[in-house]
């Protein structure tokens, strides 16, 4: 489904790229001009959403202002009646801008629906300030389908390199220390990243300092997870080739060094490069087979109650999904574990996510569109050989997919989830006794929400 930009209709007026703003007033006889208080002292206004700028005629302009002590030419904005205000960054200082930088977000800015992404634009923008890229990257993602070439702009070698270290270093734990080892990362990768990406340089940075400086805990899973989820959630096409290929072969290590996140990994690298094409584990269920599967009809060659199963498997994952005559769909997994589990996982419950999505459209000529649909976390216990679960949840009457490609998550780093979420995952979990939740909940942090998940879980059982 296409998302409806208003400003596409007409271009958009001059306005901030930043929330932040200050109003410049004169200085004294050969003084600078001085700085107002930002958004006149409400900094939690957004500068952007300002009346001002959407009802009075504006021109993008840049001054000559202090920062930090020293003269510093930033982004700014006049009015037609003279007036000016400097853009602000995050930090409450001025945004860095050279003249011509200036010229090229005017340029921008008159043809927002859409904006050039030529290779000498790229290169322009490459110039400036990485504040200066961010925050018109930023509200490009916000108010437009930027054209994926824009975002190349950004300091995308700092993920690289990021990514190269945190590589080697995982190798190094199986391989022994490279003979040149892959330098760290020179300074954070912070939140420049996210108008290409969400969940990527956050996960990317805690993951390489974590194995750089051999941090104990269970970090990792974490942290690895939200990586490859936010990479398979990613387009590719914003990232520079080198990027590409530098998480595509950070994500094919993580694969090897735990098989519970093998599947995602693969699927991430194989998203990056196009290469090594993998297979989704998801299958669409339309609303036929829930029908027959209820209908009382018997499973083909099975002496088992009624129901319909499909099955999927993309090594070390198998899955079978069955709906059962009331309505039930069930979902039975199994990963084909290392000999020895990874240590670092050893302590802690794994829960694979499962996702259920609403599918309209017409699935003969494959013109369907999924909607956001309904998350369970799958809890996976360590058996012989494997990591296997169970959950059985109400099967939806309108078609359907089923998405397991996610990588689980350590439970305890469910700490964001939804209590309702969870409650409802708790339900579904048939096969785990009261005692078992108590005993893999009652530890977590006080604050998680797993706590009031169990107490209400706890409340309908008795």
């Amino acid at each position: 489904m296409m998302t409806e930009h208003p400003e596409r209709t007409a271009p958009p007026p001059h306005r901030p790229l930043s929330d932040w703003i200050a109003r410049v007033r004169p200085g004294a006889p050969g003084r600078l001009p001085v700085l107002g208080l930002v958004n006149e002292g409400d900094e939690r206004t957004d500068a952007r959403t300002m009346p001002r700028f959407r009802t009075e005629p504006w021109t993008r302009t840049s001054l000559i202002v202090e920062r930090a002590g020293e003269h510093c030419r930033a982004l700014a904005l006049r009015a037609s009646d003279g007036g000016a205000v400097v853009e602000h960054d995050d930090c409450g200082a001025p945004i860095a801008v050279s003249e011509t930088g200036a010229e090229l977000i005017d340029r921008l800015e008159n043809h927002w629906a859409e904006p050039p992404a030529d290779p000498r634009t790229v290169d322009r923008l490459r110039a400036e300030g990485p504040a200066l890229r961010y925050f018109l990257l930023h509200r490009l993602t916000r108010e437009t389908d930027a054209p994926p070439a824009l975002f190349h702009s950004l300091p995308w070698e700092r993920v690289d390199a990021a990514a190269r270290s945190a590589t080697a270093l995982l190798r190094a734990q199986t391989d022994g220390p490279p003979a040149s080892p892959a330098p760290p990362p020179d300074g954070e990768l912070r939140h420049w990243f996210t108008p290409a990406a969400s969940s990527l340089a956050g996960p990317l940075q805690v993951l390489e300092a974590g194995l750089r400086t051999e941090r104990a805990g269970p970090w990792f899973g974490r942290e690895a997870a939200n990586l490859l989820s936010g990479l398979l959630s990613a387009e590719p096409r914003r990232l520079p080739d080198a990027t590409r290929n530098a998480l595509a072969g950070l994500a094919g290590v993580l694969g090897e060094a735990d098989r519970a996140l093998h599947h995602a990994a693969r699927l991430a690298a194989a998203r990056l490069t196009g290469m090594h094409p993998v297979t989704p584990m998801r299958r669409l269920l339309d609303s036929d087979f829930v029908l027959r599967a209820s209908s009382g009809e018997p499973r083909s060659g099975r002496d088992e109650p009624p129901g319909r199963s499909e099955f999927l498997e993309q090594w070390p994952v198998a899955a079978v999904l069955t709906v059962t005559g009331n309505r039930l769909l069930e979902i039975e997994m199994e990963i084909e574990d290392h000999p020895a589990p990874p240590t670092r996982r050893r302590t802690d419950p794994l829960c694979q996510p499962v996702t259920l999505r609403p599918v309209m459209g017409d699935t003969d000529t494959d013109t369907t569109s999924a909607g956001q649909g309904t998350r369970y976390w799958i809890l996976l216990h360590t058996g012989a050989g494997a990591l296997g679960g169970f959950i059985a949840v109400p099967a939806p009457d309108h078609t359907f997919e089923v998405d397991l490609d996610a990588p689980p998550l350590p439970l305890r780093f469910l700490d964001r989830v939804h209590p309702g979420e969870l409650e409802a995952s708790l339900h579904a979990n048939e096969h785990i006794t009261l005692s078992e939740w108590h005993r893999m909940i009652d530890g977590l942090a006080p604050w998680h929400p797993a706590h009031t998940a169990l107490a209400a879980y706890t409340s309908r059982h008795g």
